[in-house]
């Protein structure tokens, strides 16, 4: 069993976000090693001492972030010394690998950073590919403690190098672990949970869990065992369960993002994309340029938040605004045929809608949303109401967005 240790008063203020227990409990289960506890704690000496001290009777393994750096609050080498009943000392090894890091950077070692060379006696450094300050490792009655800086980049990168490597040392291979994660979209988790209660065998080597992020859903199927032919079958039996369950709301099998796999499917078409955007903002261009090659597909955009910009840029008649007003079925359908026209894509994209708070009518209540999308010979155009904060509904107005288009690519 392992435990993971996170340190710092502003993991317990909530000024920071705890990453560090995040991958690396992520990264030892796809390794097929299993946590028992994740605890996080202050700066104070007494605090760290004691959690180190009070492990679980099973814990084999103890990972340690944070409190490594050169300023007063960092101490947990101090700490450790104390819960371990060891004197401090400056390493050799730790202040040479410092020095190097340094002068390999170009840059002269600060007086202050030979604080973090000095560790507790009898441990060994743990290197730091990308950072300056070692790590470092002790063991304690049987327990491995590994001690890593708080900096969420260095740890990454300590976990592939070092952590992995060394708890193979310690207990060999692990057991076979298959996890697949399933992406999807256009249901709730209660409506997922209906639709495959009954259906998914029992198991004692696979596990279905169901992840909520705001708007979609992932399915993550895990499979742990050591017969590894017998871990695959099974992942293999349930996910071809859920496929006939609910398969035409899985969008992705391998954990992308709706709009890598809508990239993807643009590349494999070779066509090409234009965006019109009035309440969303520029949302739904964010989202597609976060995927490397996007300009391999994406031709440009166009942020028409006002009426002039429609017509202006897109050539949306006055007359149509005028007569239907801007968050309408028609100007979202000339929005995306001006979008496709203008660019000269094989697509265009386009959506209006009132985000609110403010904004809406008896008519047209906040969250009214159209979306358009436009071909050579086609131009569909969808009537939505999303409901929640302006956030909400823009979020979901993307979300929806990509997949129509994605549905659009997939029926051509």
């Amino acid at each position: 069993m392992i435990e993971i240790l996170t340190i710092g008063d502003e993991l317990l203020s909530g000024r920071t976000l705890d990453e560090n227990s995040r991958f690396i409990a992520a990264t030892l289960h796809e390794h097929g090693f299993v946590v028992s506890r994740i605890t996080s704690v202050g700066d104070a000496v007494t605090d760290i001492s004691r959690a180190l001290q009070q492990r679980l009777p099973d814990t084999r393994c103890m990972v340690v972030t944070g409190g490594l750096g050169p300023t007063e609050d960092d101490r947990t080498a101090q700490a450790a010394a104390a819960a371990f009943g060891k004197d401090l000392m400056l390493s050799a090894n730790a202040l040479a690998a410092m020095e190097h890091k340094y002068k390999t950077l170009g840059r002269c070692m600060p007086e202050a950073a030979k604080k973090q060379a000095i560790l507790p006696a009898e441990s060994s450094i743990i290197p730091n590919p990308i950072g300056t300050a070692c790590g470092f490792c002790i063991t304690q009655q049987g327990v491995s403690f590994l001690f890593l800086p708080g900096v969420p980049e260095e740890v990454r990168a300590m976990m592939q190098e070092f952590v992995l490597n060394h708890l193979r040392t310690l207990w060999g291979s692990p057991a076979c672990v298959v996890n697949k994660t399933l992406k999807v979209f256009g249901l709730w988790e209660s409506e997922i949970h209906e639709r495959l209660a009954g259906h998914l065998p029992d198991s004692s080597i696979v596990a279905v869990g169901y992840y909520p992020q705001y708007p979609e859903i992932s399915i993550k199927i895990s499979g742990r065992g050591t017969d590894a032919a017998l871990v695959h079958t099974e992942v293999a039996c349930f996910e071809n369960i859920i496929f006939q369950r609910i398969g035409e709301y899985v969008y992705a099998t391998s954990g992308e993002s709706l709009e890598e796999v809508v990239g993807t499917l643009l590349i494999k078409n070779r066509a090409t994309l234009a965006v019109a955007e009035s309440c969303t903002g520029g949302l739904i261009m964010h989202r597609l340029t976060n995927v490397p090659r996007s300009s391999a597909y994406l031709e440009r955009g166009f942020i028409v938040y006002s009426n002039r910009a429609k017509q202006e840029l897109l050539s949306v008649p006055e007359e149509i605004i005028r007569e239907h007003g801007a968050v309408s079925e028609q100007v979202a359908r000339s929005m995306a045929l001006g979008a496709k026209k203008h660019a000269g894509t094989t697509y265009g994209l386009a959506v209006t809608g009132i985000a609110g708070p403010s904004g809406g009518s008896v008519e047209k209540p906040v969250g009214t949303v159209y979306i358009g999308i436009a071909t050579d010979n086609r131009c569909d155009v969808r009537h939505y109401h999303f409901s929640g904060t302006r956030e909400k509904i823009k979020t979901m107005t993307a979300q929806v967005a990509l997949n129509l288009l994605r549905q659009f690519i997939l029926a051509a």
